[in-house]
């Protein structure tokens, strides 16, 4: 498991959250991460989300949250191959 924790805003709400990155993948010439929470790491049941790196600006990446099924249900698939120990539900 990554240890890389990055921060995110919520657009909607303003929010900030620092999440965990828990795997990254390259996926159509496009990276994702599937990220938690950084409080609910030690919960038996998280809400996972899957960025996606919209823009690069000098070190800074700007990611989105995939909400999109078309676009989500591929990568979730790719990410649940790749972590035996974790159930994605949509």
């Amino acid at each position: 498991m990554n240890d890389k924790t990055i921060q995110f805003q919520f657009e909607e709400t303003g929010e900030d959250v620092n999440f965990t990155v828990l795997s990254s993948l390259d996926y159509n010439d496009k990276v994702y991460l599937l990220v938690v929470p950084e409080e609910e790491l030690e919960c038996e049941q998280v809400t996972a989300y899957i960025l996606k790196a919209v823009k690069v600006e000098q070190e800074d990446v700007i990611y989105e949250i995939v909400d999109d099924e078309d676009e989500l249900t591929p990568i979730m698939e790719k990410f649940s191959k790749d972590m035996d120990n974790f159930e994605l539900d949509v």
